[in-house]
């Protein structure tokens, strides 16, 4: 629920600040961006991911990023899951990112999105064992999990260098170990200094 309030809260301010903006789009080439990445939910299950990635564009197509990614998870116990647990996971993460199609509010006659992109990330995090390797392994300790997510998305931009973008990924290592399940939806913002 509150996912989709979000949502629309984006889009009803990303529509009018960009339209006034597109009249002069700057080089990107060279710039640093970050990527505030949050998300948080509440309830029997608690989930909150937090991953603040500092991007560069090595061109106007071309983008690349890193940073740290923190994940705290727990479950409540209920009637029909008699099991409570809380986990942190953390790690690293890299993308890359090309844009297929830049700037193009400028030739579609509607205003859908800025930019069309694919979207390759590896993520290197430590999980703990008797949550994500069982029952192989109930002991306790952890391993790192090695992820390769590849999709694609759009971006709209808001202002002059700033944008909202929507992806949709594939974790290719998808299995009981993985903190994610297939496919995978993300919201960002870029925030260009």
């Amino acid at each position: 629920m509150i996912k989709n309030h979000f949502i629309w809260i984006l889009l009803f301010f990303a529509c009018p600040v960009h339209t006034i903006a597109q009249h002069e789009i700057p080089d990107r080439k060279g710039r640093f961006f970050i990527v505030p990445e949050l998300w948080i939910s509440f309830g029997t299950n608690t989930y909150i991911d937090v991953a603040p990635l500092v991007g560069y564009h090595v061109n106007d197509r071309f983008s690349v990023g890193l940073g740290p990614h923190y994940i705290y998870q727990s479950r409540k116990a209920t009637p029909s899951y008699p099991y409570s647990y809380q986990t942190h996971v953390y790690g690293l993460k890299g993308f890359a990112r090309f844009a297929l199609i830049t700037n193009a509010d400028q030739f579609l006659p509607i205003n859908l999105f800025s930019d069309l992109f694919v979207h390759v990330e590896y993520e290197g995090i430590s999980l703990e064992k008797v949550y994500y390797y069982s029952p192989a392994y109930p002991d306790d300790g952890r391993f790192i999990y090695q992820g390769f997510l590849i999709g694609g998305g759009f971006s709209q931009r808001v202002g002059m260098y700033n944008s909202i973008s929507f992806m949709i990924l594939w974790d290719l290592n998808e299995s009981s170990r993985s903190p994610y399940s297939n496919p995978v939806f993300r919201i960002g913002f870029n925030a260009y200094f």
